[in-house]
């Protein structure tokens, strides 16, 4: 593994935190590059992001201590980041909520700026997952397959390397919104989609995963977060398509009535 790039005299540039910059960044644009098409305040959207940068990593760092060392959830150690320790589900709940309240304050739409984010968020977590490939962290359970890697801190012997599913998984469902983007009728759906998929990739995902312990009925608490995602996902699609109010392309029945009409 490669936890460090290069050094300089004065500092060290640590691949993990380049790499998750990097799917910031990619991400951002994708997501202000889609806002700009949707004719969006892109503007306000880009400080939303920048925000939502601080506020994400508060919500992962929360979720990493409830999880493996709610005893040392006290103010030095929640600041203790050179202790390693996020989650990606606890800085997309945080960044969720903080989205939802920013986009109400500015009177910007909800959903048509979370389909933005939808198509952008696949590549964050592509190139974030390389990050943590590379700094030997999220590492899998041992394998015997020609792929198994060694990882410095999960022992001897050969290891899923669950941080390259992961990234995979990213790219896939990259390709996939992409695809699906032309049947989309709906505001939101892009965004529901991407976190159905996510949660789903993460649910199998996670039963090569060493270091996360069960929680549940066997499962561990990302298994049960992705069939919360999964399960949300699917009720606020049937919400929103119910409710006709961010309906992108109209109901074949009306573009047939009015073809009549005419």
């Amino acid at each position: 593994m490669y936890p460090i790039l290069f050094s300089t005299p004065w500092f060290n540039v640590y691949t993990y935190g380049l790499l998750i910059a990097a799917g910031y960044t990619a991400g951002t644009f994708i997501i202000l590059r889609e806002a700009g098409r949707a004719g969006l305040n892109r503007e306000a959207i880009f400080d939303m992001l920048i925000i939502q940068l601080i506020v994400g990593i508060m919500g992962s760092r929360l979720l990493f201590l409830l999880e493996y060392n709610p005893e040392k959830l006290t103010f030095s150690d929640f600041f203790a980041f050179e202790q390693g320790g996020l989650t990606f589900y606890g800085s997309v709940i945080s960044s969720f909520i903080f989205d939802l309240l920013y986009l109400k304050a500015r009177k910007i739409p909800f959903w048509p700026v979370m389909d933005c984010i939808g198509f952008g968020l696949p590549l964050g977590i592509m190139l974030a997952r390389l990050g943590c490939f590379f700094n030997g962290c999220c590492y899998g359970t041992a394998c015997s397959y020609f792929w198994g890697f060694h990882f410095e801190h999960a022992g001897p012997g050969l290891h899923h390397p669950t941080q390259l599913y992961e990234s995979a998984s990213g790219l896939a469902i990259f390709i996939i919104i992409q695809y699906l983007r032309r049947f989309r009728r709906n505001h939101g759906e892009m965004f529901l989609a991407c976190m159905a998929l996510y949660g789903f990739f993460r649910f199998f995902i996670e039963f090569w995963r060493a270091e996360n312990p069960a929680v549940l009925f066997g499962l561990k608490l990302s298994q049960l977060i992705g069939l919360g995602a999964i399960a949300f996902s699917f009720v606020a699609w049937k919400l929103i398509d119910r409710s006709r109010q961010y309906r992108i392309m109209p109901d074949q029945a009306s573009v047939d009535l009015k073809q009549n009409n005419s």
